[in-house]
């Protein structure tokens, strides 16, 4: 995905970070199935890895 503004990051769908990460305007943001890590492209030939976890938990009235 990429942001479209400024944006604080605690989660990513079901995938929940280990800290809030910002992300700016233009900067493309992606979840690694691998290594269980938020993957952020800056921009500026390089990416910035934040590590978090799956959360494989039930939500209330969700099977």
């Amino acid at each position: 995905m990429t942001a479209d503004r400024l944006v604080l990051l605690n989660q990513v769908e079901w995938f929940h970070l280990d800290r809030p990460v910002l992300v700016w305007p233009g900067q493309t943001y992606w979840v690694d199935r691998d290594t269980d890590e938020l993957c952020l492209d800056r921009g500026d030939a390089r990416i910035t890895r934040a590590s978090g976890g799956v959360c494989r938990c039930r939500r209330r009235g969700r099977p």
